[in-house]
């Protein structure tokens, strides 16, 4: 899991542009959330292709994981147009990653060591929110927030503030990203109400 917490900020190949909706469903995956208003969604329209074409299983569901270098985006939110918007644009990112058949405590150093790594990309990084236990949906979860720096594609530097979720369920976890400032760009009303609205579980 070293890189996992980074590798969310990369945008996954095969996606749409498309206006947020209210409520994202993944039956497959047994994730809900709401979307948040007037944001751009990015949806991952290859995962969805791919599971039409499974039998859903446990462990193909979790194969589907694995075939895909143990990290799959479910579905991306932009406050802003990043086709047309300047510096640094407010993102919700959701994933559904790898976990194997781990305890919660091992689950939560291998998450301490994931972002202990990002020291390695972005020098100024600091966790303003040690990691710490949380329940997202009655689920024991963990969650952090850190602050680091880093340069847009047209060399903009940009203070980035990161707020991360990551909640075990089944052989697999779901990791959720909510990334704003750390001057301007506040966003956390907006990502409060939303972590409010996740539901996971059989979503029928």
């Amino acid at each position: 899991m070293k890189r996992l917490i980074l590798l969310s900020f990369i945008l996954l190949h095969a996606t749409n542009l498309v206006f947020g909706q209210k409520i994202f469903v993944n039956k497959e995956y047994e994730f809900a959330m709401q979307e948040p208003d007037n944001w751009i969604e990015v949806s991952n329209e290859g995962l969805i292709s791919n599971l039409k074409n499974l039998e859903l299983t446990e462990e193909s569901l979790s194969k589907l994981i694995s075939d895909s270098k143990g990290s799959l985006l479910l579905t991306s939110y932009y406050k802003y147009n990043p086709q047309t918007h300047p510096g640094l644009i407010p993102t919700i990112q959701v994933n559904v990653r790898a976990k194997g058949n781990t305890t919660f405590e091992q689950f939560k150093r291998s998450m301490a060591e994931s972002t202990e790594s990002f020291k390695n990309y972005f020098p100024d990084f600091e966790l303003i929110k040690d990691i710490t236990e949380v329940e997202v949906s009655g689920i024991k979860s963990i969650y952090f927030v850190a602050k680091f720096s880093m340069n847009t594609q047209d060399g903009q530097e940009v203070k980035v503030r990161s707020r991360g979720y990551a909640i075990p369920y089944k052989n697999y976890f779901f990791q959720i990203n909510f990334t704003d400032g750390q001057v301007g760009e506040d966003c956390t009303s907006e990502f409060d109400q939303i972590l409010k609205t996740i539901k996971i579980g059989d979503q029928k």
